[in-house]
């Protein structure tokens, strides 16, 4: 579910909270300049309750996310990893790209437009 956001407006520098019981993500429509693609949604947290983790609701968080980036009509969802979440993004089908936009993390993205 949508926690926060701007409702139906879906322009470049929107911000929204998607969340369920056991945690929330933070998400920004990316300006294209600051992108690695255009049409690009930036993951900028996704938190677990602390008593919760471990028991998969980072992947259902994360799921909701991808499910809201379908709705919404972007091509790519990108994000920097810390060191110790590199491998659960991978598993999510995440790859690393060749930029570097915080230090000690990974830029990786997910392309997730669906071929017509």
């Amino acid at each position: 579910m949508v926690l926060k956001g701007p409702g139906e407006d879906y322009k470049q520098g929107s911000y929204w909270m998607v969340g369920d019981e056991h945690g929330y993500a933070e998400i920004i429509l990316m300006e294209d300049s600051n992108a690695y693609h255009p049409n690009s949604l930036y993951i900028e947290h996704i938190v677990v309750k602390e008593p919760e983790r471990g028991n998969g609701y980072g992947r259902t968080l994360y799921l909701l996310v991808e499910q809201f980036a379908r709705q919404i009509g972007v091509d790519y969802i990108q994000l920097d990893s810390e060191p110790e979440a590199y491998g659960f993004w991978v598993k999510m089908g995440y790859k690393k790209i060749d930029a570097v936009y915080y230090q000690n993390k990974t830029a990786m993205i997910k392309e997730i437009r669906k071929a017509s």
